[in-house]
């Protein structure tokens, strides 16, 4: 069963093809990324900047992990180096931190992901600990759950909606495996989707894919053995998202998004998108190579970038996209991978998979939350300064929150 839609608003030569395949729904986007009309657009200011070089303690961020919007209008912000979530309101004003550095309950070491559950509850994992502790809105403390992995360092996570938890970890050989050699060498890992219950156990695996490429080199002293990585120019990885229908998971070789079923990863749906992938041209793996090299401060520094360059490996096309996040209405807001300059475009996709159009970000920002005609984001300055920021979308400004 196909379906071709063209003209109206979706522009001229862009077609959605469905067809099915033993339950697995195909869904195809064709056409170029030209013909692809504008979602929405993006205030070109932003309605609200926090953040701050001297200002309050409570106004300067260390290191943004997220930005949650809330359903007043307000935003919970995870800042990962105080190890703390801090709560504003719609008009920016401080309400109150969650959490501190330590060990103890109710505090945090390497926060790394933050969801707000039914009930108002925050829950927050973090990734030292591979623990989840909830919050409520008024900062009392509830339930502290530890993820039960054998073996497995969970560092990247994804909650539910219902609570439970996508933890992703890298396959480990048996015995650890072979030491790595000295020469520097192109590897990727094996990355491991896995779904935990609300009580911290494993639940199943939703997925197993190809995970990070890196260039690996080996550093020897009389004293230490240091594995040092770094991602090549055109470095390919995974990502994956949770979603009200299940769990997006792919690796952005190429523009390919597949929805799978938490409990035992049966695949639902494809997402494919023709015109939307680039090709690696040599004019632009010079101009990596070139900047890669310039910016390197000495001569040593150098001669290390262009061997890094020399083992890069160059696939046909750039990567796809780098970054998932799902709105308030179970769409997906796919960014552009960019080589050089800062990823300023997103792909807009519905739950079913036709692409509904393109939106230009501006600043830079990368977007953290979409709920009730508004994005959240993170911006950093010149100075690394991080400012969490709130853009309208000026077709959703006066949508109602739930």
């Amino acid at each position: 069963m196909a379906a071709c839609i063209g003209g109206g608003d979706r522009g001229p030569a862009l077609e959605v093809l469905r067809t099915d395949s033993a339950g697995v729904e195909l869904v195809v986007n064709r056409g170029a990324s030209g013909a692809v009309p504008v979602f929405t657009t993006l205030d070109s200011v932003s309605t609200l900047r926090l953040g701050s070089l001297d200002g309050r303690p409570e106004e300067q961020f260390g290191s943004v992990v997220d930005a949650l919007a809330l359903a007043d209008g307000g935003v919970a912000v995870l800042d990962g180096q105080a190890a703390e979530i801090r709560l504003f309101d719609s008009e920016g004003g401080y309400r109150t931190s969650l959490g501190s550095k330590g060990q103890g309950p109710g505090e945090l070491q390497s926060p790394s992901a933050l969801t707000l559950l039914p009930g108002d509850t925050l829950a927050v994992y973090d990734a030292a600990t591979m623990r989840i502790t909830h919050f409520s809105l008024d900062g009392a403390l509830g339930r502290i759950t530890t993820l039960q992995a054998d073996r497995a360092r969970v560092v990247v996570v994804s909650f539910l909606p219902d609570g439970r938890l996508v933890g992703q970890s890298r396959w480990l050989a048996a015995n650890g495996g072979p030491l790595p050699g000295q020469e520097p060498t192109f590897v990727r890992d094996t990355a491991v989707l896995t779904l935990f219950g609300t009580d911290g156990v494993v639940d199943d695996t939703v997925d197993v894919l190809p995970g990070r490429e890196v260039i690996q080199t080996v550093e020897v002293s009389e004293r230490s053995i240091s594995v040092m990585k770094r991602p090549p120019a055109f470095g390919r990885t995974n990502l994956f998202a949770s979603h009200p229908d299940g769990v997006w998971s792919s690796t952005n070789d190429r523009f390919e998004l597949r929805l799978r079923e938490p409990e035992g990863g049966r695949l639902i749906r494809i997402i494919r998108a023709f015109g939307l992938e680039r090709p690696v041209t040599d004019d632009l793996a010079q101009e990596i190579r070139d900047r890669t090299v310039a910016e390197a401060e000495t001569a040593a520094d150098r001669r290390t970038a262009a061997r890094w360059n020399a083992l890069s490996a160059r696939p046909e096309t750039l990567p796809a996209y780098d970054r998932i996040v799902v709105d308030d209405h179970g769409r997906l807001w796919v960014r552009a991978w960019s080589a050089l300059d800062p990823a300023t475009r997103w792909w807009v996709f519905d739950g079913g998979g036709e692409l509904l159009g393109s939106v230009h970000v501006p600043g830079a920002t990368t977007i953290t939350s979409i709920r009730c005609g508004w994005a959240w984001g993170v911006e950093k300055d010149q100075l690394d300064v991080s400012y969490v920021v709130r853009y309208a979308l000026q077709e959703e400004a006066s949508a109602q929150c739930d």
